[in-house]
């Protein structure tokens, strides 16, 4: 066997490996602009060489990677050719601004705050693990990207300066990280070809020296080393001595041990895996490529103008300021400009987005506001002038939720020996039985009630409103109306006590009907949404406070009382307030109050915060 016979050096690993590094050198040379050694052909050779090699695992991993970077630089290559072909014959120069430069400046600000979400979800797990060790990369990595080099080590866990195990911290750490690695892929025209790849093979030989080096040499090592061993030789005496190394280790560190290395390994294995499935598939990775261009209802150039919205579609991008209203999903819009940005009405809920920047360059700043899309959730981003709404799937709509936890605390109000919940179950036996037990819907039969946990009471009563949830679908609204008013006289309520218990649960079936409410008050035409920055507070049942959390703790006013949101011991979701036992937030809970209910609906981290009053007896 023979040196000129590569291909058969089954048994020289090292040369293998040798041969991989000069693969990824000659690429990484392309990328910066530069000739590769021995010119293009010389990396193409080498190329078929290694696609045949019987390489290991980890050989093969590294040769797939920069063998993607190449990929994707000639496939760059290869569209602007076309592009400047197809500019030239139409005797055109590409758009240097104007409508297409801020809708690629809007799609890069959604796909970006697609990844920041995922990064801060991720967080939350991560900020779990005992020792921080994942962040703790992040950390590190966020760094050493910044930094431009590998100077950074990874931090100690009981390192003061970093607070890790702050929940806010590690937002703001994984939106920069998120920020640092989105930046290869903002839109501009003087980007030169290969940046892109460059900026991602620098981020992955970055997490690689993490792994293999995660204690780097400090630049005043030596001058530290020969300080302790002089302390060493002046003969204070062991305690004096360790007090004066200690100081003396103050700037460079106390020394790191070898067995840190192995848990860092592991560290990093999981942040590169989580990172590598956010970047676009075109680019080596498993995450979403960036979005195509949007059609625009409104749009300025009619090249992109979008005649009539489409209900078929989950997004919907406008451009403000060319109308004023519009009709979407089954659900009305309406917007106009306010003093430092747009008034947005979005069926029921009105939310205020500030405009920020030129619209062009992507704002850093900007992210997704929560809304409620009918009975969907849905996320809104303004960039420049330009709204993009998206609706997300889910089982049952924020508002449909807090139409039942209204209904719900209709019937836990315990007025009048829990009138409210011996009328709905008296509608309930009417509607299965044909008839009304009048001793189990009585005064007396309240006592069970009061003698109930607010948890059991609380199920009692949602499960109750469901039930009869199902039994208005099936039943004519006139059928409806004829078996709660024979409740309402079976338990001896009051006149016309039913109506506000019927319409309460009529609106969970449609929570953006404008018909009475279910205090009986005329409805306010606009609910008040207030994002939580930092505080809320609720006084009427018009009012709601809808908010994202992000496991810091966060206190609302409600009626006069100070609710808090917090991580319990287990890192599940409870609310404190003063007087009232913690409470896990699941999905809906009503907590009764002296004059009315408390009210909170939740899905995954968004939650809306409310109140219902209690019904005022005649």
């Amino acid at each position: 066997m023979t040196q000129s016979d590569p291909s058969r050096q089954v048994y020289w690993p090292e040369y293998w490996t040798e041969l991989v590094e000069l693969y990824e050198y000659k690429v990484r040379d392309l990328l910066d602009g530069k000739a590769p050694r021995g010119g293009k052909r010389s990396l193409g050779d080498l190329r078929d060489l290694l696609l045949t090699a019987p390489l290991d695992g980890q050989l093969m991993r590294r040769f797939g990677q920069a063998d993607r970077l190449w990929k994707a630089y000639l496939h760059g290559l290869a569209q602007e050719s076309q592009a400047s072909a197809a500019s030239v014959w139409a005797g055109e120069r590409p758009a240097q601004g104007g409508e297409q430069a801020t809708l690629e400046g809007l799609r890069f600000a959604v796909w970006r705050e697609g990844l920041r979400e995922a990064a801060r979800a991720q967080a939350l797990h991560w900020i779990r693990e005992q020792d921080l060790m994942t962040l703790r990369c992040c950390y590190a990595l966020d760094v050493n990207l910044e930094r431009g080099d590998h100077s950074m080590e990874v931090p100690r866990q009981d390192d003061p300066l970093v607070s890790l195990g702050t929940a806010s911290v590690v937002e703001e750490l994984m939106t920069h990280l998120i920020d640092q690695v989105c930046a290869a892929f903002v839109p501009s025209p003087t980007r030169q070809p290969g940046t892109l790849q460059h900026t991602l093979l620098r981020l992955r030989e970055t997490l690689s020296a993490l792994a293999i080096n995660p204690f780097p040499r400090h630049k005043d090592q030596d001058v530290m080393t020969a300080r302790v061993q002089a302390a060493e030789r002046e003969g204070l005496g062991p305690e004096p001595t360790r007090t004066l190394i200690d100081g003396l280790q103050t700037e460079t560190g106390r020394p790191r041990f070898a067995a840190e290395r192995l848990a860092i390994r592991g560290g990093v294995d999981r942040l590169s895996a989580f990172l590598e499935s956010l970047l676009p598939v075109s680019e080596g990775g498993g995450g979403p490529e960036l979005p195509p261009l949007s059609q625009v209802l409104f749009a300025g150039q009619p090249r992109f103008l979008m005649a009539d919205p489409d209900d078929g579609s989950s997004s919907l991008t406008i451009r403000l300021s060319g109308g004023s209203q519009s009709y979407w999903r089954g659900v009305p819009l309406r917007w106009s400009r306010s003093r430092d940005g747009w008034l947005v009405t979005i069926g029921a809920l009105e939310y205020r987005f500030f405009s920020r920047g030129d619209g062009n360059a992507p704002d850093p700043q900007v992210q997704f506001v929560s809304v409620v899309l009918g009975d969907q959730n849905g996320q809104a981003l303004l960039h420049g002038d330009y709204l993009y709404l998206a609706a997300q799937q889910n089982d049952r709509g924020l508002l449909e939720l807090l139409a039942l936890a209204r209904v719900v605390a209709l019937l836990l109000d315990p007025g009048g020996a829990y009138l409210n919940l011996r009328l709905a179950r008296a509608a309930a036996q009417r509607f299965r039985d044909g008839r009304i037990d009048q001793q189990g819907v009585n005064i007396l039969s309240a006592e069970r009630y009061s003698a109930a946990s607010p948890e059991a009471l609380l199920t009692f009563a949602r499960k109750g409103a469901e039930s009869l949830l199902i039994r208005l679908k099936q039943r004519p609204p006139q059928e409806s109306r004829h078996v709660f008013r024979a409740a309402a006289e079976a338990v001896g309520a009051p006149p016309d006590r039913e109506r506000p218990v019927l319409s309460a649960l009529r609106r969970v079936h449609n929570p953006h009907d404008s018909g009475e409410e279910a205090s009986g008050e005329p409805p306010p035409g606009v609910l008040n949404v207030t994002e939580l920055q930092p505080s809320g507070r609720i006084d009427r049942s018009d009012e709601l406070v809808m908010l994202e959390f992000t496991g810091e703790p966060v206190t609302v006013e409600v009626a006069g009382r100070a609710l808090t949101l917090r991580l319990d011991y287990k890192s599940d979701l409870a609310v404190v307030l003063p007087g009232v036992p913690v409470t896990l937030l699941h999905e809906l809970l009503v907590i009764d109050l002296a004059a009315g209910g408390l009210l909170l609906v939740r899905q995954g981290n968004r939650i809306v915060v409310g109140y219902q009053p209690h019904l005022v007896s005649v």
